[in-house]
């Protein structure tokens, strides 16, 4: 048993390896341009009030179970004669950790806001990994609490799953817990998304326009630690962003994403202190399920792409609201299938090598289905991401329809995340 010390220790046992209750295919899975343009591991946790006697028992079980249907989940990540990367399948299973930890589940706070010693304690590592190919594509942690409540921590290779792939899978598993049928079935083929012979590009895409720091923004990277805070917004303050997104610009009404997006957008641009003539970046992550037709329902992947808003950070800070919402809502409205057949041909030709350097990517978290994952002991009352890479933005939903709240965590440099946190003072003020 291994123990971490600090507020909170948890007393890890030896990974297990659990495997597939059933017959799984061998063989090898394709990955499409867009899977293979995010080989890193997404880490999150889940935090529940309650639990059984039986928790590691039902978990365990219940995994084995649902690996039959996400059964790429089990392989190796390997590059096939092409260059790219490929899964090869195997039944070997995933590592399924069991831990105890020496306090209330309360200690671990809002996980929406990462921290890395909370997520080291909560989330398995294979200590063996010395890269991708010899990682697990999945881990799972159970963490039972002196309370009666439990953590599940997982850790994905997000070429396999994007948010709606990886929350399928988990709910999957909770209805196995709870002996209920799947209500969702992946469907696996991935060659839909297969790159075009020969490429049809429609291009250009904003998204991957490089940047060059003429601001010198990276030494703050370099010299401050990096840490993650939590923004929060009520229904009021929603409005009246709604409202100064729509000042002195041609727009007649916009969504409180486009709002806030741009809000943050300009805000960190000034907190980076950036020169007027920097260029500044706006990635949007935009999930194309609904608007490709020939991809079914329970597409296991990465059904998602980028949209890019570029302009200098004295356009952005100097001109009104609207000018970045407008940029946002267009670039948004391109998303349609022949974007997404063409950024797939161009992913796969070019394998475009994305910089953070004065870039901001913002990912909604807003429609997730994480309030599902009722493993038999109640929906998990805490949520989040167990690590923010430095460029990244979430937004979470707070409150329900009739009182609506968001929350936007994002990781910076010491510094500039107090000059952020001035910069919406002053602009919300």
């Amino acid at each position: 048993m291994a123990a971490d010390g600090g507020i909170m220790s948890v007393r890890k046992s030896a990974a297990v390896m659990v495997r597939p209750d059933g017959e799984t295919p061998n063989g090898f899975y394709y990955l499409s341009s867009l899977d293979q343009a995010i080989p890193f591991t997404i880490k999150t946790i889940y935090a529940f009030n309650r639990s059984g006697d039986d928790l590691g028992d039902v978990m365990r079980k219940a995994l084995a179970k649902v690996l039959v249907h996400y059964y790429p989940l089990m392989g190796r990540m390997v590059v096939n004669s092409q260059g790219e990367f490929i899964v090869e399948l195997t039944n070997k299973g995933v590592p399924f950790v069991e831990a105890v930890a020496n306090c209330n589940v309360n200690v671990i706070g809002d996980v929406r806001v990462p921290n890395p010693d909370t997520t080291r304690k909560l989330v398995y590592d294979d200590p063996a990994s010395t890269n991708i190919f010899d990682a697990p594509l999945l881990t799972v942690q159970v963490t039972k609490f002196r309370c009666g409540g439990f953590t599940l921590g997982i850790g994905v290779n997000h070429c396999l799953t994007d948010g709606i792939s990886g929350m399928n899978f988990v709910n999957s598993w909770a209805e196995m817990a709870r002996a209920a049928p799947i209500s969702s079935i992946p469907f696996h083929d991935r060659t839909l998304l297969k790159t075009r012979v020969p490429p049809q590009i429609s291009g250009p895409y904003d998204d991957v326009v490089d940047v060059i720091d003429s601001s010198n923004m990276e030494s703050y990277y370099q010299k401050e630690e990096l840490i993650s805070r939590s923004f929060h917004f009520n229904s009021k303050m929603l409005e009246k962003i709604k409202k100064m997104a729509l000042v002195e610009g041609n727009l007649k009404n916009c969504s409180t994403f486009a709002a806030l997006s741009a809000l943050i957008w300009r805000a960190r641009s000034k907190a980076f202190n950036m020169k007027p003539h920097q260029l500044t970046k706006l990635r949007i992550m935009v999930d194309f399920r609904q608007k490709f037709k020939g991809l079914p329902e329970g597409f296991f992947g990465n059904g998602v792409t980028t949209v890019g808003c570029v302009c200098t950070s004295g356009e952005l800070t100097e001109k009104p609201m609207s000018f970045a919402v407008e940029k946002i809502k267009n670039a948004i409205a391109t998303v349609t299938e022949e974007y997404v057949r063409s950024k797939i041909d161009f992913v796969g030709l070019y394998k475009p090598q994305l910089t953070s350097v004065g870039t901001l990517v913002i990912s909604s978290w807003t429609r997730l289905a994480y309030g599902c994952s009722d493993f038999g002991w109640g929906d998990p009352t805490n949520f989040g991401c167990g690590d923010l890479a430095r460029e990244l933005c979430v937004m979470f939903n707070e409150g329900d329809d009739k009182n609506k709240r968001m929350a936007v965590v994002l990781a910076l440099p010491e510094s500039v995340m107090d000059n952020l946190e001035k910069a919406l003072d002053e602009m919300c003020a």
